[in-house]
């Protein structure tokens, strides 16, 4: 496997080449303000087992707090929390914040987890967020893992309530994979949402082609709260490794995770 890295020019070329983000098809990206620096790569494909023009690299590592604050005036950083990230954040013209997700839509994408990647007894306690379908403090939805001690070993399908500024509870959890199986290969996975603060919502994930987990019930949190001051709860979609609640980021074990291929639309990408 050999990698090339592409240059700065290249990325903020590819994050602002289709502003669809709300819509079907193409995802429009930006970097998060909050990664650590130089964590985000995208890489002109080696890979011998994986069809796609770019590769997305997300690298975390421990150390100094890296992190810059939060833009919504709280004081409050990664750091605070003992968190690092590398993720790409959906964006559209209205700004990084004011849009929703289609009513339903099929999201897909490939992903690599390299079994050295550092997960349950190899990372110091946290929980990682792979994907998130984002509001305001919390996800709505995650695929997630957490590496706290006790925890089992698996990949998750994590619905969200908002408790306050920034702090989040699980109101479901969906077992979706045992982690040392997902690890180690790329896999191709497909999620049908049907986003409503209802009974009427659901999500579906797919893993290589095979349903794996199912959740009927409200998808969308209606209490986010919106940098707005509106009513209607802000909805990107998300990808990469961000690493919450740790002992401190002075602790925190380094990996990569790869990503590519990544769309949205109104019917199921694979048959």
């Amino acid at each position: 496997m050999h990698l090339r890295p592409i240059t700065l020019a290249a990325i903020l070329s590819f994050s602002a080449c289709t502003d669809t983000s709300g819509t079907p098809g193409s995802i429009a990206f930006v970097e998060s303000s909050n990664n650590l620096p130089d964590s985000y790569q995208v890489l002109a494909d080696s890979f011998e087992d994986i069809e796609a023009e770019v590769v997305h690299a997300f690298s975390i590592y421990g150390g100094e707090c890296l992190s810059a604050k939060y833009s919504d005036g709280s004081g409050k950083g990664d750091c605070t929390y003992g968190s690092v990230r590398s993720i790409l954040r959906e964006t559209n013209r209205s700004g990084p914040y004011h849009f929703a997700q289609p009513e339903q839509a099929w999201y897909s994408w490939n992903m690599l987890i390299p079994s050295s990647y550092p997960t349950l007894g190899r990372q110091t306690a946290g929980s990682y967020t792979f994907v998130q379908w984002k509001g305001f403090d919390c996800p709505h939805a995650t695929l997630s893992h957490s590496a706290r001690p006790g925890h089992d070993n698996t990949l998750l399908l994590r619905l969200n309530r908002t408790t306050g500024e920034h702090d989040c509870a699980a109101t479901a959890e969906v077992i979706l994979m045992p982690m040392n199986q997902f690890k180690g290969s790329w896999r191709q996975v497909e999620v049908f949402a049907k986003w409503s603060t209802g009974p009427d919502g659901r999500m579906d994930v797919y893993i290589d082609g095979q349903r794996r987990g199912s959740y009927n019930g409200p998808t969308l949190d209606p209490n986010m709260r919106s940098p707005t001051g509106r009513p209607d709860a802000p909805n990107h979609f998300d990808i990469g490794s961000y690493l919450c609640c740790t002992g401190g980021v002075e602790l925190i074990k380094p990996g990569t995770v790869y990503f590519a291929n990544m769309t949205r639309d109104t019917t199921k990408i694979t048959k």
